[in-house]
């Protein structure tokens, strides 16, 4: 084959070399733009259905919900209301009282209630002075079901946010069989505090521990205490008195004889004052004891 043979054989194979690499490119290209990738309906991905996206432009303040008013009881303590207490802390301990067994048909749980005023926390510790068997001890806000343990010496602890009153109530009685002598301390906050007690004893003077009511307060700068009681419907005497702990030569005492006792007494303000209401007639049986005792 001649030289100018061989030439025009390279030529074309150069010519098709370069038709097909042209070819190959452009099968390769892409046809159009790509698709945009699709995002879920109904807001931003990653939030829930029905949980609103948050928007990027500026507007007023959304206002916070209210937090609902609430009461709780619990055996331990309880963390304090987010709203601070509106009014102060009242104290009140009752002494050496003796409790009814709960296996007696005719036995009743000493009943104590009182109402906080605005959000708190409310403490009440019950004491065992006597070996005599434990205790059921309840704390019960409101018609809501009482938080209850058995034990001889506790705390069982309840708060509220409400703004308003909240009532309260601390029950006991002896567990099984037992009678035992037990005190009772109540710290609450109330603008007037008050303790009511229902199925009290009144007994009289030789049963001692059914024989009526001991207990100190912590008197506030208004310097007075009212105690109201009323013990069925057979007279009997009695005997009441308030005594400054640090002036026990300086107590006074009442005394008289009927069904039922009201008094106010103006004391020294700002100190603890030991009071108490006893029946001091012969032991005749149980005999029912309502008191309310008030201070300022």
């Amino acid at each position: 084959m001649t030289e100018e043979r061989w030439r025009s054989v390279a030529i074309g194979l150069g010519v098709v070399l370069v038709a097909l690499v042209v070819v190959i490119v452009a099968t390769s290209l892409p046809t159009g733009s790509p698709s945009p990738t699709a995002q879920p309906s109904g807001g931003s991905p990653g939030l829930a259905s029905g949980t609103p996206a948050a928007s990027s432009s500026a507007g007023a303040p959304t206002e916070a919900p209210s937090v609902p008013a609430s009461a709780s009881a619990a055996p331990t303590a309880t963390p304090s209301p987010t709203i601070p207490p509106s009014a102060g802390l009242a104290t009140v301990t009752f002494t050496d009282f003796k409790l009814d067994a709960a296996s007696d048909s005719a036995g009743k749980a000493r009943t104590f209630t009182f109402k906080t005023d605005g959000p708190g926390n409310v403490k009440a510790t019950l004491s065992t002075k006597s070996p005599q068997g434990t205790s059921k001890f309840c704390l019960k806000v409101g018609g809501g079901s009482p938080v209850c343990r058995t034990l001889a010496s506790g705390t069982l602890t309840g708060t509220t946010s409400a703004k308003g009153k909240t009532t309260f109530t601390v029950t006991l009685i002896g567990s099984g069989i037992a009678t035992p002598t037990v005190g009772l301390t109540l710290s609450f906050r109330a603008r007037e505090p008050s303790v009511a007690l229902t199925n009290g004893r009144f007994d009289g003077a030789s049963d001692v521990g059914y024989d009526g009511m001991r207990f100190r307060i912590k008197v506030r700068s208004g310097g007075s205490v009212a105690t109201r009681a009323s013990w069925g419907t057979t007279t009997f005497d009695y005997s009441y008195e308030l005594v400054d702990p640090t002036n026990p030569g300086g107590a006074q005492t009442f005394t008289g004889n009927g069904t039922s006792m009201d008094r106010t007494d103006s004391v020294a303000p700002s100190r603890t004052w030991g009071v108490s209401l006893l029946n001091t007639s012969s032991a005749s049986g149980r005999v029912p004891l309502t008191m309310t005792v008030s201070w300022r």
